[in-house]
């Protein structure tokens, strides 16, 4: 009987300190889920983006349009309409091109839209609103707001060319 109790009291202890040792939590999980996402072209997103192509005075800029998947401006536009005979902006030189584009918020929440620019033949590239640059305050849009924007273009130290640039439009929960 009391060799039972003993080997009952160290299985016990055993168990027990295995128990301290041990409790069960994970240092690292992998788990396979399935995501659905839906996407749709610039008309029916949340963030909707329409090229604006009226210059406001009955005629065509041709400097902004879609194909409903990028949203492309060029800069100084088509070979037609407004400064037609332009070859493009000037080195060492700040350029600001007001309504190209109309961003809208057709989501469920509020969120402020800005931009940023990863770098390239430009110095500096972004949205501008007629506040000035987006990224240094940016816009809040509530749900079915909108706001017209365009090109903020630095070309200070670039060479003359042609250049395919990429700007990255963003629409984030504002800091509360």
């Amino acid at each position: 009987m009391q060799r039972r109790r003993l080997l009952t009291g160290l299985g016990a202890l055993v168990g027990g300190g295995s128990l301290a040792v041990s409790t069960g939590a994970f240092s690292s999980v992998s788990a396979e889920r399935s995501v659905s996402v839906g996407l749709a072209d610039d008309a029916y997103a949340f963030l909707r983006m329409s090229p604006i192509s009226d210059d406001g005075l009955g005629g065509e800029t041709g400097r902004s349009s879609t194909n409903g998947e990028v949203v492309e401006f060029e800069i100084p536009g088509d070979d037609e309409g407004e400064n037609a005979d332009a070859q493009g902006v000037g080195v060492d030189s700040v350029y600001e091109f007001h309504d190209l584009l109309e961003i809208s918020n057709h989501g469920t929440q509020t969120v402020e839209v800005y931009s940023t620019y990863g770098g390239g033949a430009l110095n500096d590239l972004a949205l501008v609103g007629h506040n000035g640059v987006l990224r240094d305050e940016p816009p809040i849009l509530n749900v079915g707001d909108s706001i017209s924007v365009g090109l903020y273009i630095d070309t200070h130290g670039s060479s003359i060319g042609e250049f395919d640039e990429t700007l990255t439009i963003i629409a984030d929960q504002p800091d509360d």
